[in-house]
């Protein structure tokens, strides 16, 4: 079954929005080496023009980030998310690639390549090393891995992080995402998981970027966007607060729907108009009203219709 899900927009806002809190989750040791008191500064378009090469068939989010040690040096973090899942075994190699790049960049400045995998086997290494040994030539290069499966056993561990640490509430999306197939059970899982947000105690800006990422994330059929909907002003009204949802983006597309559905007639009554002046004139007043009515389907028959007229009211028959 398709679901609606956006995993790479999730995972892009996540890492701008939360990089702090990512770190403090997934690898704290390098988080209490950071001076938070500077803002990271995101090197997006540096960034693309050193990776050009992508992999095909798989979906990759990069991020790279400037930030300021508590020694006063600075450090780039280079942060590699693979969203498909599955084993990569090109993955090491590409790491690699990158980290070469990046040092041949910035030969100033120390470089730290870390990846995260959202799907696959729990108990796989925490390290992914990239080595040979050829005629004495001889290549090590490791990084450090999580992989998000790994928290599964740690799921309450999240739930009393969540509160204190957003990004707690990105794995939980992502390990729901993984676990449920059935769309019912998606839509119990998402609705519950967006009950939990309302009662976390985060502002309310928060509130809504997450629920942002968890709306992208744990996708549903367009059948059950509107029971979503409903879930989600049931729990606004319990709670007072109004979110850029679902709802919203069901109202969005239903608006474009419409909006090239009237683009659709509106070309169609131009070229049949034009049909009809070339055919039989100048238009009466009565045809210009019935156009004016007419939906698509009966103006694609009256182009039809004009072929075989004599008169123009036989067009209109």
């Amino acid at each position: 079954m398709a679901y609606r899900s956006d995993f790479d927009s999730a995972w892009k806002d996540t890492l701008q929005a939360y990089f702090p809190q990512f770190l403090a989750l997934l690898w704290p040791d390098i988080h209490v080496q950071i001076d938070w008191r500077h803002s990271p500064e995101f090197l997006d378009k540096e960034l693309q023009a050193l990776l050009r090469s992508r992999a095909r068939g798989r979906r990759h989010v990069d991020k790279l980030v400037l930030v300021r040690l508590l020694t006063g040096q600075d450090a780039l973090v280079l942060v590699h998310v693979e969203i498909q899942a599955g084993r990569d075994a090109a993955l090491a190699q590409r790491m690699f690639a990158y980290h070469v790049r990046l040092r041949e960049k910035y030969p100033q400045r120390s470089v730290v390549s870390l990846a995260v995998l959202t799907e696959g086997a729990n108990l796989a290494p925490t390290r992914h090393t990239y080595a040979y040994d050829y005629w004495g030539c001889e290549l090590l290069f490791t990084f450090p891995v999580v992989h998000l499966e790994s928290w599964r056993s740690r799921i309450p561990e999240l739930l009393t992080l969540a509160p204190q640490n957003p990004f707690a509430v990105v794995v939980l999306s992502q390990l729901e995402v993984n676990a449920t197939r059935d769309a019912g059970q998606r839509l119990v899982r998402k609705t519950e998981l967006v009950r939990r947000l309302c009662h976390w105690g985060f502002s309310r800006d928060n509130v809504v970027q997450l629920f942002r990422i968890i709306d992208a994330m744990v996708g549903l059929p367009e059948a059950l966007e509107s029971a979503f909907g409903d879930a989600v002003i049931q729990i606004e009204e319990e709670k007072q607060m109004v979110y850029i949802s679902s709802v919203e983006r069901v109202i969005r597309k239903r608006e474009h729907d419409q909006g090239m559905e009237k683009g659709l007639q509106k070309g169609a009554a131009e070229i049949l108009s034009v049909q009809l002046v070339r055919k039989f004139g100048a238009l009466p007043d009565w045809v210009r009203a019935r156009m004016a009515q007419a939906d698509e389907t009966s103006l694609s028959r009256w182009a039809l219709q004009i072929l075989d007229a004599q008169r123009i009211e036989d067009v209109f028959n």
